[in-house]
């Protein structure tokens, strides 16, 4: 089973698409209705700022548990080390307020939709191996803007 969570109204094929307010089905994804070590590939794009600090460690501990052994986890998220850089450099909202707080026209769910924090990646690589991933890589993002985001492979 390969998962694609947060997907919005992007639903992929050979996925199951979950978010919480539709896809194939319909839940929260901080606590996956799934057994352990069920899923071969977990996919979440910008998905983990929309997360609070104080519970990102165990939304993370919760995918490592659905993966299967070797089961790929893929993230991207805008980066806190780009943003910086690009409100340094006065670039336009998509770039910076965007990362920071949500696109206002398209996150307007409220809460679930705001996001609750900009991660360097320095902090996501220590997060996803505290979570209990191995070979934790980060890529050049494929989705959104590679200038602002970073992208994260790691396995179970």
């Amino acid at each position: 089973m390969r998962l694609h969570l947060g997907c919005g109204n992007k639903l992929w094929k050979d996925y199951t698409n979950i978010d919480f307010k539709g896809g194939d089905l319909a839940c929260d994804i901080r606590v996956l209705p799934f057994a352990d070590g069920v899923a071969s590939e977990i996919v979440a794009i910008h998905v983990v700022e929309h997360f609070f600090i104080t519970e990102v460690l165990s939304v993370l501990k919760e995918w490592h548990r659905v993966l299967s052994d070797d089961g790929v986890l893929i993230i991207e998220l805008p980066c806190w080390d780009k943003v910086r850089k690009l409100i340094a450099a006065n670039a336009p909202e998509n770039l910076t307020r965007w990362a920071l707080y949500g696109e206002p026209r398209t996150h307007i769910d409220g809460v679930p939709a705001l996001h609750k924090w900009c991660w360097s990646a320095a902090e996501i690589e220590g997060l996803l191996q505290e979570a209990g991933f191995v070979n934790v890589k980060q890529e050049t993002p494929l989705f959104h803007q590679p200038i602002r985001d970073m992208r994260w492979v790691a396995t179970k």
